[in-house]
């Protein structure tokens, strides 16, 4: 449409001024003024000018146009020749034309171009890509030709299997760009097949550029070469924390380059330290190998290792770290701060603890207790111990020089070990520690065995400690196996020489040896009397083959051979001598006691320490001051004088409720303040109690007040808590010290014996006073060597495990994290804390002498105190960590446990004295076995008489008992004596009881009859207690064995009432209630107070129930017994679930015979011992 001027339309229609729109696409509008046609138009003298607006939609425009009127067609004719354009991009390659779009501002240079060079074309951009329009094909034409001229794409093909490529494209091409120059003017697109390992590269943008980059790129195709490099020198604690902690940040890189990261594993004998080193193997493309290794160093040099050295295994943190209750919390702290915590032994092997059983039972109670239970039962039922054929013993006699024990020949050869020796499997050598050709036998052997010998012996050797059993090849000499004994380096004494013998029997067995050659060690420059040196070897070698026999392991080994060289007669005689027993003779009086009470008295008859004793785990020696350390709890063991008892807890410690641990204290001026003065005990020792609250600090106190009082030897049960290498070191600085100070004019302490309970925390103290002793790498960690005297200590007894404690490791990625989780654990471990332990009954069975041994037992073994307040309590406080307590209760428990078993057991003994009392023979005079004796004796007899075995090993194969010949052999004194048994009065037969012969009463049965006596039944009806009830059918229980215990006991209650109480009743008729499914047990064992509570509960303590009257019985059971009960002398019960122990007034340890409901009126009677009632009839109501 167009306006316009009237006016001037109506002076000439002409010249009037016009304005029309037009409406045209943008593509058009742009070639407009890309040609520029209004400057055109003007140039042919025709005024006109354009305005431009963009429509709506941005597809179309338009275009208003002023003119004079008779302009106006000669300018729409050029318009109009403008709506014919031809627009496409021809033959020009799509990426060409994507990278013109991208590039406008080479796009605008080439349309300036063609402007000034008066080309009708222009290029326009559309959505991602452009278009070439012109008013001309021609001009079209053109354009696309200039553009195919200038710019070019070009694809590249990477392929093969050895080539790596980032897992990202964009990373990927981005990276290619950066790396060549003039990249930055083209564009790059890559086509990425992982599986098939190729890329397909394609360049578009200026052909001079596309080009270079297409060669550059092929240039670069060796970057992406796979490679395979490693880090080697990554510290295994960072490798480890890398897997479990930095997992994300490795998978990170693997991700960004498409590359894999292997951490190699730890094995298993692989220790923990920071010198070992495990590689890190990245497979990656060549071009990215630096990187990855850049950022690795990154990480790993960013991981923190903090190390804590020489930690006990019973400190806190360890208690925390190996608990298995702490196992799931550790975890956790780990994981939430990033920090890992590794313990390890010394040697760097990670630790792992052991389970919380094997704390209790094995160290505080002794494994024979076991043979205390349920002997009653096992009468003559037992396992049976070592047997000995009687025919070996019939044999030995006839030959001076064999003896035969267990089919094992132990036999006496003249020789030397060189020629005679060799003959059998294995051969027993006497050396010194890393001298192999000094003495008689050693160079004995070197002079067969040669040079190579000898550089046999130094290589495998070499450590070779004093106790310990050394193993060469024995091909050299003509036989299996050489055993060297360190014999030489040793104290030289028949003890040790006995203990290394019996070890290499024992290896010579394990290892399948049928014969071993041991010459005679000791007798000649040694100087050791030749009659113990034959008594002692004969005595290891018969038991330790009575050991083999007993079951404890196969045996391989048939025959001990003893070397003796042929000019040493004396020592022939003594071997024979010691190889033949020989019946006794008749001793002087002292010794003939000795004799006697080693026979009639068993060798472990206490058995409340047996295997509890101590053992020496280190010695050593500085002039004549001794530092010894034991394994064991049993004080008494020691062999000081003087005790340090630090379980005394001052009242102070004992009363508050704000605990510090013990080995955080550190004031010594507590220990002056505690320290009591030394008071006898039954062991005719001297006590020191100190409080255990700074003991260790105040140490020189104690022993400047036990040099007061002139101690020369000390033994200190050392505590299981928080001591480490440097505790230890300054324990020893104190004791050199005193040494210093008081040695001077010979006097003072000369013997310090540390007391550890368990093994493994003995093995660590000894270690580290072992490690400090020969100033070794923990020595100096407790003072500076500056000005001190320099000691020589001398190891007597060497400790071959180094074990310096563990290790802790603490592994993060920064300082804070380590602090955080150190803090986290010392929050979350135990503390020391108190427990009350009300009315244990087994508290009154200790006496004031000897109740520190129990307290030094507990604190040597569990590091918990025990205190009674009041000696006559049963109630006693423990104080420790909260774990330490509970095992502490467990083993008091146990110990309660194995008390009234052993009570009992005594019982049984005594029971078994009284029916069967067996003797020995000596000068003509019966001399009755102890009860313990007796009892193996009777059961031992029991099983003679049912086998084909006569002869046994009994008294822990201490004695030697032939039951044909009935004599018994004392190992020891080698002495043979007549035994016999003591016939006892036969109890007399019930005159009620119906039999056909007396025998068959005594043959071990039991019978129930039909009671059809009137007179019985009338006798029976009378009993109090009846009334009301009405019997059906009563039945007589006639079993002998049970009868006859019954008497027995009854014999012993009479004589107590008599004794204690005449008027009392020794014997009632009461009634017991149980169900009828019980009858028969009952009937054929009796009572038994086990079942207490089974039927009736144990309100009144446990026990065998029985009621006065039957009524009240029948509550509890259908069936109902008739029963005859020592009820004897009573007491009030002590409640319920407790046994009954209460002492007969007037008596010193004889309990009551039975305990009733109500002292003044009873209705009921318990008894605890089986045998104090006797099942007489069953009543059918």
């Amino acid at each position: 449409m167009a306006n316009i001027n009237a006016t001037q339309a109506a002076r000439d229609p002409t010249t009037c001024t016009i304005q029309k729109t037009f409406e045209f696409p943008m593509k058009t509008i742009f070639l407009i003024k890309q040609i520029n046609l209004q400057q055109r138009i003007v140039n042919e003298g025709i005024t006109v000018q354009f305005t431009f607006i963009d429509g709506r939609d941005g597809d179309t425009g338009k275009l208003i146009m002023q003119t004079v009127a008779r302009n106006e067609s000669i300018i729409a004719e050029k318009l109009l020749n403008l709506m014919n354009i031809v627009d496409n991009t021809g033959p020009l390659p799509d990426p060409i034309c994507h990278y013109l779009a991208k590039h406008t501002e080479m796009t605008d240079l080439i349309n300036k171009k063609l402007r000034e060079q008066r080309v009708d074309a222009g290029i326009i951009h559309t959505k991602n890509s452009i278009s070439v329009i012109a008013t001309n094909r021609n001009d079209h034409s053109r354009v696309i030709s200039i553009l195919s001229e200038a710019f070019d794409t070009c694809s590249t093909k990477l392929t093969g299997q050895t080539l790596c490529f980032p897992q990202n494209i964009d990373d990927f091409v981005s990276g290619i760009k950066n790396s060549i120059s003039g990249s930055d003017n083209v564009v790059l697109e890559a086509d990425l097949d992982h599986q098939a390992k190729t890329c397909i590269l394609t360049t578009t943008g200026p052909k001079i550029l596309v080009g270079k980059v297409i060669q550059a790129i092929k240039m670069k195709e060796k970057d992406y070469q796979l490679t395979c490099v490693s880090i080697t020198d990554a510290c295994v604690l960072k490798t480890e924390y890398l897997r479990l902690h930095a997992a994300e940040a490795i998978t990170t890189l693997e991700k960004k380059y498409n590359c894999q990261i292997q951490i190699q594993d730890m094995l298993e004998s692989d220790a923990y330290s920071q010198q070992l080193t495990k590689s890190i193997t990245i497979k990656c493309c060549q071009l990215y190998k630096s990187e990855i290794i850049r950022q690795l160093h990154d990480i790993i040099d960013g991981i923190v290792i903090e190390k804590e050295s020489l930690i006990s295994l019973y400190s806190r943190i360890v208690r925390f770290c190996s608990s298995s209750k702490s196992k799931d919390k550790l975890k956790h702290m780990q994981e939430e701060s990033g920090c890992m915590v590794i313990l390890t032994d010394s040697q760097g092997n990670r630790y792992e603890s052991k389970s919380d059983s094997s704390t209790i039972g094995l160290k505080g109670m002794p494994a024979t207790a076991n043979k205390t239970l349920n002997l009653a039962n096992n009468f003559g039922l037992g396992m049976r111990p070592p047997a000995i054929n009687i025919a070996d013993r019939l044999q030995s006699s006839k030959h001076r020089d064999r003896k035969i024990v267990n089919n094992v020949t132990i036999k006496l050869v003249k020789g030397s070990i060189e020629k005679e020796g060799v003959k059998c499997d294995a051969v027993v050598n006497s050396i010194g520690c890393q001298s192999y050709h000094c003495g008689a036998i050693a160079g004995a052997l070197y002079t067969v065995g040669g040079i190579s010998y000898l550089q046999e012996c130094k290589a495998a050797l070499d450590s070779l400690g004093v106790d310990d059993i050394g193993c060469t090849d024995g091909h050299r000499f003509g036989c299996k196996k050489i055993y060297h004994i360190a014999f030489l380096s040793s104290d030289r004494t028949v003890a040790w020489l006995s203990k290394s013998i019996a070890s290499c029997l024992l290896i010579a067995n394990q290892q399948f040896m049928k014969s071993i050659a041991i010459p005679v060690i000791g007798t000649g420059h040694a100087g050791l009397n030749a009659d113990d040196v034959s008594k002692a070897m004969i005595k290891v070698a018969s038991e330790t083959i009575g050991h083999s026999a007993s079951g404890f392991f196969s045996r391989n080994l048939c025959e001990i051979q003893f070397i003796i060289y042929p000019t040493d007669h004396h020592v022939y005689k003594a071997f024979q001598k010691a190889l033949t027993p020989k019946l006794r003779t008749p001793f002087q009086s002292g010794r003939l006691q000795q004799l006697i009470d080693k026979l009639t008295k068993s060798a472990d008859s206490d058995t409340s320490d047996v295997n509890n004793n101590c053992h020496l785990i280190f010695a050593a020696n500085c002039n004549k001051t001794k530092v010894r350390v034991y394994h064991g709890s049993n004080i008494d063991s020691s062999t000081a004088k003087a005790i340090i008892d630090v379980t005394a807890l001052c009242f102070e410690h004992a009363t508050t409720d704000d605990y510090v641990d013990i080995g955080q204290y550190d004031d010594p001026g507590h220990t002056s303040q505690t320290l009591q003065s030394p008071q006898s005990s039954t062991s005719s020792r001297r006590i020191y109690h100190v409080c255990p609250y700074g003991c260790m600090a105040g140490l020189t106190t104690i022993l400047a007040c036990m040099h007061a009082c002139g101690e020369k030897s000390v033994a200190i049960p050392l505590l299981n808590i928080e001591i480490n290498a440097v505790n230890i070191c300054n324990i020893m600085d104190i004791i050199e010290s005193f040494m210093v100070s008081h040695h001077s004019n010979g006097s003072g302490i000369q013997t310090f014996d540390f007391i550890i309970g368990y093994q493994d925390r003995s093995i660590e103290i000894a270690t580290w006073i072992q490690d400090r002793i020969l100033n070794r790498k923990i020595a100096f960690k407790s003072a500076p060597t500056h000005g001190r005297t320099s000691f020589r200590w001398t190891l007597q007894h060497k400790i071959s495990v180094e074990n310096y404690g563990l290790n802790v490791y603490y592994v993060a990625r920064n300082k804070t994290a380590i602090d955080n989780i150190k803090s986290n654990m010392l929050t979350d471990t135990n503390t020391w804390t108190s427990h009350k332990m009300a009315d244990e009954s087994y508290f009154n069975t200790i006496d004031s002498s000897n109740w520190y041994k129990l307290a030094l037992k507990m604190w040597s073994e569990y590091g918990t105190v025990l205190v009674r307040r009041n000696q006559s309590t049963t109630t006693v406080y423990i104080y420790g960590y909260e774990s330490d307590i509970t095992k502490t209760i467990s083993a008091i428990h146990t110990l309660s446990k194995m008390n009234l078993e052993h009570k009992a057991h005594q019982d049984v003994q005594q029971l078994v004295a009284e029916v069967a009392q067996w003797y020995v023979m000596i000068d003509s005079s019966k001399i009755n076995f102890d009860t313990s004796l007796n009892y193996e004796l009777e059961k031992n007899y029991k099983i003679s008489c049912k086998s084909t075995t006569k002869s046994f090993h009994i008294d822990s194969n201490t004695k030697i008992v032939d039951y044909y010949g009935m004599n018994i052999t004392h190992i020891d004194e080698n002495v043979v004596c007549p035994i016999g048994k003591s016939s006892l009065e036969e109890s007399t037969v019930p005159a009620n009881w119906e039999y056909i012969n007396k025998g068959d009463i005594k043959d071990g049965y039991y019978r129930v009859v039909n009671v059809n006596n009137l007179q019985e039944i009338d006798e029976i009806a009378r009993t109090p207690g009846l009334e009301g009830l009405h019997i059906k059918k009563i039945q007589r229980i006639q079993n002998w064995n049970l009868y006859r215990r019954y008497q027995i006991m009854k014999a012993d209650v009479t004589t107590a009432v008599k004794k204690y109480k005449p008027k009392a009743k020794v014997e009632q008729r009461l009634f017991h209630g149980t169900n009828s499914s019980k009858i028969t047990a009952i009937c054929k064992s009796g009572f038994d107070r086990d079942y207490s509570g089974t039927s009736a509960g144990t309100m009144h303590g446990t026990g065998t129930y029985f009621a006065l009257k039957a009524s009240y019985s029948q509550r509890f059971g259908d069936a109902l017994f008739l029963a005859r009960v020592l009820t004897g002398i009573y007491a009030q019960s002590s409640g319920q679930g407790r046994p009954n122990l209460s002492i007969i007034p007037g008596s010193q340890s004889e309990r009551v015979h039975s305990v009733v409901d109500d002292i003044n009126n009873p209705s009921m009677h318990i008894v605890s011992n089986d045998n104090s009632a006797y099942p007489e009839y069953i009543l059918h109501v």
